[in-house]
Order: structure tokens, then C-alpha cells, then sequence
């Protein structure tokens, strides 16, 4: 009986995950056209990261209740299926000087879901469980005033030997910890890296950890050619890796150094590439933007870094890309950001060792947690007979961890865009409403 329920079970799983990869080109097409120009656009809206085992906060009675733990999750013997939400609700008042209107249009003063999302998580039993995550999300960031319905991941993770496991579907890519953080826990309300990346895509990756969890290594092989509608041989791959270590951490966890190094392949779509990047706002038109060139692929590397101490952490990231493109004489182009937060209440950040990133905050009090937050980042997008343009942002703002689901955000923050040896700036005050499970 054991080994017929054993085979039923596997019957079962190659069914789903042959349906799960039949069905992520189909969602894919819902309310969208194929196009056959490729941009590193980016989905930066919240992701459900599983957090390490060893950093479950206490329950604490806030003054914003949190819905219990459990409550949309299913258990049996088989699987178990775990429902999350995350929903970020923002209102940004723009402003802009005359040369900034002349550069990029007025931008409108709006209220964005800037994530309206549903995920699916859990294990499938075996001896050594799969886990698999299924997210979709209904949200405008594509394009100002365009919304449609995206799933964003649909994946199945396989453990190989001792903490190795490989992840098969449509995820992230491990590359710059802006996007392999959940964008719900960054200390900012914005990505700023997002030219460097895709949202998502499309492959197979590899997960491992060394040294007692002290070091991790991602690498993953992606090609998106049946979602775009491309030609596999039209199709670019992708091939990224990240490597981070821990050189020092404190015994109670609230002093820690975390370092990192990305390294990506990104093949062109037709041999057709573009770089752009919005000023850290979602509902707003790309600024900095190389416009569509001919070209076969770009290096790109990246470098991270985040010290916490405490209720203090820094957080900065380099990344840069050289690009083959013969065409445009072979330019290259670069962004980096530092981030500075301080918790005015007895918080700290916590961190997640096994995927060398952050979780979310658990406030002590239950008033919850305050936080202040300065930013800075610059993007060059010039180089050669490019001129994409040169785009500086600054961010000064104030997040209310309300709870460990709850977070209330607000700040201001200003943006230079210098392009065809004119300077426009745009300034911006955001505030959001967060509430994830």
C-alpha cells in the first residue's frame, strides 16, 4: 500500500508541474500583446521570500492587530497550500520645473495600487518536501494608466543534497539585492537598480549554502521566448549568478556585515536592447532612456553591501553594464544608491542568512516601530553616442512598522535629470499604506 501511494503521489506532482508549465504561457497573454522589443523594465512590487528558520519573531499585541498565523493555510499528510496577500496602496504629488516638462511631459499627481497581489504557497510531502509558490498580481506599473493582471511567479523548488535545492519556472533571478530583497521590506518605497534587471524570468536555478549559512550561492540559466511570443533562436538568455557572505555577526543578531557579488549575462531579444529608469516612482514615466538600439548582449556586474548595527544600517549597491554592441561603439552604463535608516525605537533589521537578504521588521513594542530613512542613488545612461541621460535622485522619508503586516510610509524626495546638456528637476512626495501576509 505504501509503495502504491507513493506512486500516486508522484503521478500526481508530475501532473501539476506539467500543468503548471503549460499554464504560465497562457495566463502570461492574459491582457497583454506580445512584443518583439525587449526592455529591462522591472515588476518592483513585494515578493513572499521564505525566511530563515532561525528568525520567527515572538507574537506581540499591536496596537494594529495582525491576522493570526494560519488562518489561510491547509494541512494534510500529502501537501499543504498556504493563501498570502499583499496589498501597497500610494499617493504621489509631483511637481517639475519648466525644463523638466520639456524633457518628459507633465506628470500627474495620482493615487497607485502599486501591488494588489495573491500568492500560493506550501509542500508537497515527501521524505525531503518540494515547495512551490504560485503569485499573481493586478497593478499599473508597466506603463502609466496601463493595468492588467500578471503572474508573477509559478515555481517548484527541489531539494538535491544537504542544503542544496534547485527551483524550476518563472522567479526572480539572483542578481542585485534591491530585487532579490522583497521590495515590502526595503527601507525605501522605491527600487532605483531596475535598468540592471527583469522582474522575472523564466528558468532553472541553483541554491546552495556554505559555512553554517554564513555564505550563499545562486546561479540560474533563463530564456522567455514562449512568453514574448519570440522565436527561440530570436529569444536573448539570461544567465545570472550571487555569491554573499556574512564575515561578522553578533551573537544576539543585531550587529551584522553582509557583502555580495552579482554577475549576469543578458542576451538581446532580436539583437535589440534599451536601458531606462524611472526616479524611484511607480506611477511615472522612464526618465533616463537609451531608446531601443541594435546590440547582442551586455555583461553586467554588481557589488552590494548592507551593515546593520543595531537600530542603524547601511545599505549600497554598484552595478554596471557593458554592452556589445558595435553599432553604438560598445557603451556601458552604471547606477549605484546608499541607504541610510535609523529606528528611533529599540528595532533592528533582521536578516535571512540562507538567502543573503532581509525579512520583514518585528517591532518590540506594540506601538510598533519608527523608522528614518535617507537615500541617494545615481543613474548614467550615458556613454558613447548614447545619450540615455544622466538621472541623480535623493529621498528623505519616515516608515511606522505598524506590525510585523502593517506599515505606513511617507516621504520626499527630488530627482535631476541631465540630457542633451539640459537640467530638469522633478520633485515628489509619496506616502503609502502597506499590509502583506
Amino acid at each position: 500500500m505504501r509503495i502504491i501511494r507513493q506512486v500516486r503521489i508522484s503521478i500526481a506532482i508530475a501532473f501539476m508541474v506539467a500543468c503548471m508549465f503549460m499554464f504560465v504561457p497562457c495566463v502570461q497573454s492574459f491582457g497583454q500583446n506580445p512584443s518583439p522589443t525587449p526592455t529591462l523594465s522591472p515588476t518592483p512590487t513585494p515578493d513572499p521570500t521564505p525566511a530563515s528558520e532561525d528568525v520567527a519573531p515572538k507574537r506581540v499585541d499591536y496596537f494594529m492587530p495582525d491576522l493570526p498565523p494560519g488562518v489561510t493555510t491547509y494541512n494534510n499528510k500529502l501537501f499543504s497550500v498556504r493563501v498570502g496577500f499583499a496589498v501597497l496602496a500610494d499617493y504621489m504629488f509631483v511637481g517639475q520645473d519648466s525644463v523638466s516638462l520639456s524633457q518628459v511631459g507633465p506628470q500627474a499627481s495620482v493615487f497607485d495600487l502599486r501591488a494588489g497581489r495573491l500568492m500560493f504557497s506550501g509542500q508537497f510531502k515527501f521524505k525531503r518536501p518540494w515547495t512551490y509558490l504560485i503569485s499573481g498580481d493586478y497593478d499599473e506599473h508597466h506603463l502609466r494608466g496601463e493595468r492588467r493582471f500578471d503572474i508573477l511567479d509559478f515555481n517548484l523548488t527541489i531539494p538535491l543534497w544537504k542544503k542544496a535545492r534547485i527551483t524550476i519556472g518563472k522567479q526572480k533571478e539572483p542578481f542585485i539585492f534591491e530585487m532579490v530583497a522583497v521590495a515590502a521590506f526595503l527601507p525605501q518605497q522605491e527600487r532605483v537598480l531596475n535598468q540592471f534587471f527583469v522582474s522575472r524570468n523564466i528558468g532553472v536555478r541553483y541554491f546552495d549554502n556554505f559555512l553554517h549559512d554564513r555564505m550563499s550561492l545562486s546561479m540560474g540559466v533563463y530564456n522567455d521566448w514562449f512568453q514574448t511570443g519570440l522565436k527561440l533562436r530570436e529569444s536573448g538568455y539570461q544567465v545570472s549568478g550571487r555569491v554573499t557572505a556574512l564575515p561578522f555577526e553578533s551573537e544576539n543578531h543585531r550587529t551584522f556585515l553582509h557583502l555580495g557579488l552579482g554577475l549576469r549575462y543578458d542576451g538581446a531579444n532580436k539583437d535589440q536592447m534599451r536601458f531606462r529608469s524611472k526616479p524611484e516612482a511607480n506611477a511615472i514615466d522612464y526618465y533616463a532612456d537609451t531608446g531601443t538600439f541594435t546590440a547582442k548582449y551586455a555583461h553586467e556586474l554588481s557589488f552590494e553591501l548592507l551593515y546593520n548595527r543595531r537600530s542603524f544600517s547601511v545599505l549600497a549597491e554598484h552595478a554596471r553594464a557593458w554592452v556589445k554592441s558595435p553599432s553604438t561603439q560598445n557603451p556601458s552604463f552604471n547606477g549605484s544608491y546608499v541607504t541610510v535608516s535609523y529606528f528611533l525605537t529599540d528595532d533592528t533589521r533582521p536578516y535571512d542568512k540562507r538567502n543573503g537578504s532581509i525579512t520583514p521588521i518585528s517591532p518590540k513594542s506594540r506601538w510598533g516601530a519608527v523608522e528614518l530613512v535617507g537615500r541617494v542613488g545615481h543613474m548614467d545612461l550615458d556613454d558613447k553616442i548614447l545619450k540615455g541621460g544622466k538621472l541623480t535622485t535623493w529621498y528623505a522619508g519616515v516608515n511606522w512598522w505598524a506590525s510585523q503586516q502593517w506599515k505606513v510610509g511617507m516621504g520626499y524626495g527630488y530627482a535631476d535629470l541631465d540630457r542633451f546638456n539640459t537640467s530638469g528637476r522633478t520633485q515628489r512626495f509619496i506616502t503609502r499604506l502597506q499590509w502583506t501576509y
